[in-house]
């Protein structure tokens, strides 16, 4: 069994940046995928695959950051 504390150090968000412009943080890859809707961004199914860090696509880049 997992403790809060456990969780809580593992958390992990998500920052959304357009040309060096932070649009947001996140607390999941679905999140930042559902406020993409509008623009050319690929699938939630094929960024969660990307083992990369920072995540590219077109002008954007998502960073995967520890919670603290």
């Amino acid at each position: 069994m997992v403790t809060y504390k456990e969780r809580k150090e593992n958390q992990q968000n998500f920052i959304l940046i357009k040309d060096h412009v932070p649009l947001g943080t996140f607390g999941s890859l679905k999140k930042v995928v559902d406020y993409l809707e509008n623009e050319k961004c690929p699938s939630y199914w094929t960024l969660v695959r990307k083992t990369e860090n920072p995540i590219e696509f077109g002008d954007f880049k998502v960073y995967k950051v520890k919670h603290y």
